[in-house]
């Protein structure tokens, strides 16, 4: 098959990567299996932009997407309309919906499985005419986010750290709403923090 890689430069795992050396081991692995592999490397602010031109390439049978649960989304939203697979590669910080499909999380381990994988259907969905793969929420996850994105942080670790620091700044400080909700037959009326929607697996042994 023809993959065309498209790696988010500024992903968590990619950050610190020496880039050049990486992609020469994603054409050797997929070009072992017989692929033939074209490679883009991207900044974050590019990213959505080159994945909606990799999407309409006629000659690529698989998008490979390098970057966290952002970067995927955007990937499944060029690709949904489109006779071509995406392959994640999971290069972001916590890489959620890599997990819930059971990606290997080593980048190394995730390439072989790429070489000789499986093509499988999986759902997606949208809010407000944007797709989402992992999780869509408003209230107090949306208002933790807003804080987190504004401060600084270089690495998983840093990230970790900002997100503890927005988690009890919005904890201390909630938002509240009135939502109404539908759901099949049954409706609900409720005040709530918030609400977060997500086709992930939850219960024992998975990230909520």
């Amino acid at each position: 098959m023809r993959f065309l890689a498209v790696l988010n430069r500024d992903g968590g795992t990619l950050r610190g990567m020496n880039l050049d050396a990486f992609s020469a081991k994603i054409e050797e692995t997929l070009a072992t299996a017989g692929h033939i592999v074209e490679m883009r490397i991207v900044a974050g602010d590019e990213i959505v932009e080159a994945l909606d031109k990799a999407a309409r390439k006629r000659s690529v049978d698989v998008v490979l997407a390098g970057g966290g649960d952002g970067t995927i989304s955007a990937a499944a939203a060029a690709l949904k309309d489109r006779k071509k697979a995406l392959a994640i590669l999971p290069a972001g910080t916590m890489n959620l919906f890599a997990r819930s499909l059971c990606v290997p999380q080593a980048l190394d381990q995730a390439l072989d499985s790429f070489a000789d994988g499986e093509i499988k259907f999986v759902d997606v969905a949208s809010a407000n005419g944007r797709v989402f793969v992992h999780q869509f929420s408003i209230g107090v996850h949306a208002k933790m986010v807003r804080l987190r994105d504004k401060m600084e942080f270089r690495s998983r670790l840093g990230k970790i750290g900002v997100s503890v620091t927005a988690a009890y700044a919005t904890i201390m400080n909630p938002p509240t709403m009135t939502v109404s909700l539908t759901i099949g037959d049954v409706e609900i009326v409720t005040r709530t923090i918030g609400i977060g929607v997500t086709n992930n697996l939850l219960g024992e042994g998975h990230l909520p």
